[in-house]
């Protein structure tokens, strides 16, 4: 069953069952699709393949019954890239699934009772084939394209290669005679070889020197100077030439008023070319000029030549120039290698083998150059009993994969004496101009010496922390001992006042413990933490009744670390200040709260004490005349801290204490 008539665009229904075929037929109308309805899958890939080979006309995409089709038949389809939407009955969805999944654009589920899946289905189909479309639209334009440029460039490889067996010539000549010749000793080889190619009827070559061109070479001498000198008429073709860079091609040079013969009226009636020589470093050597008098005279093709020529010219000039410096530079690194007092090694990947090693591998391991050169790395780990192989191995392994570019690992070796030392190697991959890694280059040194004095490092280091760990714990058992004392005279006393000063000074001691305390516990010898500490000293006024259980405590203190004699300091410092909160600002059973922070502000740390107790008299606390030893050591404390002290008297009581960040008194006082 066809509809061939008014078609915008072609589809395919495989479908054996004329009441289905018909039913999506009827519903293609609207879109103005040429149908054409098959059977078996083989009779359509028949078509399709005719389709291909003559281009009767492209068919947009294909509706296939995949009810009874096969995984291979729905293949054979989908090869040909044009979209496929599968139809099958509601029962048989993961069928519909399972096709997607290996390509098929869309899928149909009979009956065909929602309209709006079938447009969809279809939309999807002409999205996908009109992009298909493009996609070969653009690449018949990519191969059209590429062709006309192959053509182009066969042209012009024609033209180079007759050259550049010329010129191979020229080198092979100048070879084999005393040295490389210059671009004068060349001169005439160039001239007549290029000249007689382009079949020029005259030419020279013009040297450039700093007052003027010198003529090195000429295919007749009767109208060319020997010298032109700077500066050249302003419409000479050759100052123009050397101004530009670029080569010139003049038909008839009466024809060209605007120009002028630079004296040589030897040019006359006659068509002419004039090509830079560019030198080794980019600059314009000299110039090559050709004319010609017979006819028909130079034309595009002819300074085409000229300039591959020229080009060509300067490539050489520059490969020249590149392989001398490539030679000094090799004959530098060698000279460097050999004398250099390190091991410096060379691993080839395609050898899979070290091809070189300096003499400095025989004074290091005792060993000969001929034990290491042709030897893969495995057999460097047995020659010199490498203990650390495993590090060793991975290491060259990481860098042969492309794993690692570069780094750096220390091990032990066995000298040829059985002495063992420590080495560094540190290794780089080289790789070529299409980076691919080529070799595996490095260096040796020993550090045998340095590896002793860390050792020796360690040991001293491990000692200074035993005598640190044992001091502060003498320490912190002294202080405790004196506590005690404390504790038993306490008991002893009979007075009230006696007994609470003892207490006041145990608490010194106890604030003092508990920086060792806090040193030991964090493991932090030079310095404790701020925090730790504060939260210490609240759970020893707890744990002694001297700060009440209805005395609410809030702590905001931020993340800091003090050295230890800040630390010694800085407690004693909180523990006058609270001592003097817990005994005087709160009747006994009375609620309150005590408030402490503990900042960094712009280098200096603040430590901000409030208490909502009874407060003070104005003329109560100043400490340039306060009385007490509670309030002289806080004087002292804080003139050791190089700091300062305030009192402020706001529905309670707040002491605001600083000091500096950075603090260099205590450390010149104590030295």
């Amino acid at each position: 069953m066809n509809q061939t008539s008014g078609y915008r665009y072609s589809a395919i229904i495989i479908e054996k069952d004329d009441i289905v075929a018909t039913e999506i037929i009827s519903h293609l109308k609207e879109y103005r699709f040429r149908t054409v309805q098959i059977e078996s899958v083989d009779e359509a890939v028949k078509l399709l393949k005719n389709q291909d080979r003559t281009g009767a006309y492209s068919t947009y995409f294909i509706i296939l019954n995949i009810t009874a089709a096969t995984d291979e038949a729905l293949q054979s389809i989908l090869r040909f890239n044009i979209p496929v939407i599968a139809v099958t009955e509601q029962e048989n969805f993961q069928k519909a699934v399972n096709s997607l999944n290996q390509g098929a654009a869309s899928y149909i589920l009979t009956p065909l009772t929602d309209p709006v899946l079938i447009d969809s289905a279809i939309e999807n189909c002409l999205r996908i084939s009109r992009g298909n479309r493009q996609s070969r639209l653009y690449t018949l334009h990519l191969e059209e394209e590429l062709k006309r440029k192959t053509e182009e460039n066969e042209r012009k490889n024609y033209l180079l290669q007759n050259f550049n067996k010329n010129l191979e010539r020229m080198t092979s000549a100048s070879n084999r005679e005393e040295g490389p010749k210059n671009l004068t000793d060349l001169g005439p080889d160039i001239l007549n070889d290029f000249g007689a190619h382009l079949q020029a009827s005259g030419g020279s070559i013009y040297i450039r020197e700093n007052s003027g061109l010198r003529l090195a070479h000429t295919i007749e001498t009767k109208h060319v100077p020997d010298f032109l000198p700077f500066p050249l008429n302003e419409k000479s073709p050759f100052r123009m030439v050397l101004e530009t860079g670029k080569s010139m091609l003049v038909n008839n040079i009466e024809s060209e008023k605007e120009l002028s013969t630079s004296g040589w009226s030897g040019y006359k009636d006659s068509s002419f070319m004039i090509f830079p020589i560019p030198g080794h470093h980019g600059n314009i050597e000299g110039i090559l000029s050709l004319h010609n008098k017979v006819k028909p005279p130079f034309i595009g093709e002819d300074k085409e030549m000229g300039q591959l020529m020229s080009s060509f010219y300067a490539e050489v000039n520059k490969t020249v120039t590149s392989i001398e410096a490539l030679h000094l530079s090799e004959t530098r690194y060698k000279n460097l290698a050999e004398n250099s007092a390190a091991v410096i090694f060379s691993f080839s990947i395609e050898a899979d083998a070290f091809d070189y090693v300096n003499d400095a591998f025989v004074d290091l391991t005792g060993y000969g150059r001929q034990h290491l050169i042709g030897s893969g790395f495995i057999d460097m780990v047995k020659l010199l009993q490498i203990p650390e192989k495993e590090d060793f191995i991975s290491q060259f392994e990481s860098l042969v994969t492309g794993r690692s570019s570069g780094n750096g690992i220390e091990y032990r070796i066995v000298t040829a004496t059985g002495r063992t030392k420590w080495l560094f190697q540190q290794s780089v991959v080289i790789t070529n101009s299409e980076g691919f890694t080529v070799s595996i280059d490095g260096i040796l040194t020993e550090i045998t010496e340095q590896k002793e004095a860390e050792e020796k490092l360690k040991t001293l280091v491990n000692q200074k922390d035993l005598l640190l760990s044992e001091i502060n714990h003498r320490v912190k058992n002294n202080l405790q001992v004196i506590s005690s004392f404390i504790n038993l005279q306490s008991g002893l006393e009979n007075e009230e006042s006696n007994r609470k000063s003892l207490q006041k000074i145990k608490n010194r001691i106890t604030s003092m413990a508990l920086v060792h305390d806090n040193i030991y516990d964090t493991n932090l010898m030079p310095s404790i933490d701020v925090k730790n500490y504060i939260i210490s000293l609240i759970q020893h006024y707890r744990d002694q009744k001297i700060a009440d259980e209805n005395i609410e405590i809030e702590l905001d203190i931020e993340s800091i670390t003090l050295d230890l004699d800040r630390a010694v300091l800085c407690g004693l410092l909180m523990n006058e200040a609270l001592s003097n909160i817990f005994n005087h600002a709160f009747d006994e059973g009375e609620r309150g709260k005590v408030a402490i922070s503990f900042k960094n502000r712009e280098y200096k740390y603040e430590i901000r004490i409030f208490d909502s107790g009874r407060g003070f008299h104005p003329d109560d606390i100043t400490l340039s005349t306060a009385e007490g030893l509670g309030l002289d050591i806080m004087k002292n404390l804080i003139t050791q801290l190089d700091g300062s002290i305030s009192f402020v008297n706001n529905q309670g009581t707040i002491i605001l204490i600083k000091f500096p960040v950075q603090n260099t008194k205590i450390r010149e006082e104590l030295l």
